[in-house]
């Protein structure tokens, strides 16, 4: 079997996330999609709401990843601290490790809060945390997979 899991954020208005994340993170693959009227109906909204202006579906790219979204058509959407993104990419690839660099380099310039600077870390590699203009965490990771430390009984 194969699967993938691709996140999916909602906002209270996807077109501006979009237009956020393509100059702030460099998103690519860019896309959106209205809703029509018969779905625009099925969502309870205004008959006189303006389709253009609201995302049915949308998506972009940071760094070759996934990311979909759509504007919360069933209400406001909240930021949450339990979940958080990670983008990581192997130490030996030198091109994907200059990209996720460049990532965070452009990204501290911007709106975001760091929460950890890109560092080395104690288990290898590097790692950094921000939250975005949007509440949304992400990690930026160097390195091979975490290493699970286990605790040595005496």
């Amino acid at each position: 079997m194969q699967a993938k899991m691709i996140p999916y954020l909602e906002f209270e208005n996807a077109k501006e996330a979009l237009a956020y994340y393509q100059g702030v993170f460099g998103a690519t693959n860019v896309y959106r999609v209205s809703p029509t009227a018969d779905e625009a109906e099925q969502y309870g909204l205004e008959p006189d709401v303006d389709l253009d202006q609201l995302t049915m579906i949308g998506g972009f790219q940071i760094l070759g990843l996934d990311v979909q979204c759509a504007d919360a058509l069933m209400g406001r959407p909240t930021s949450s601290t339990l979940i958080s993104l990670m983008i990581q990419v192997d130490e030996d690839d030198s091109e994907a490790v200059k990209a996720l660099t460049g990532l965070y380099q452009r990204l501290v310039k911007s709106d975001v809060k760091v929460i950890s600077p890109f560092t080395t870390q104690r288990q290898g590699g590097k790692m950094g945390q921000i939250v975005d203009a949007y509440g949304i965490t992400w990690i930026l990771r160097e390195g091979a997979n975490p290493v699970t430390e286990t605790a040595t009984q005496d």
